[in-house]
């Protein structure tokens, strides 16, 4: 899942970047081009999200461990 996450980011950063290329050159088809780069967003914004719960997820695991592991 992390590679697929990685993948994201990667493909919605290149599609961002084009959407934008796009619209500051005035391409013909600027507007399937500021569509795709939205999408890139949205991939972005979704690998994120991924990243940081499997952090959060990840701290909380330790954390629980911790606690357990804790003597009274």
């Amino acid at each position: 899942m992390k590679r697929i996450a990685f993948a994201f980011a990667i493909i919605g950063t290149m599609l961002a970047v084009v959407g934008q290329y796009a619209i500051i050159n005035d391409w013909n088809l600027f507007w399937l081009f500021h569509t795709l780069g939205f999408i890139g967003y949205i991939l972005i914004i979704s690998a994120a999200a991924y990243f940081s719960l499997l952090g959060i997820h990840q701290l909380s695991r330790e954390e629980k461990i911790r606690i357990r592991n804790k003597s009274f």
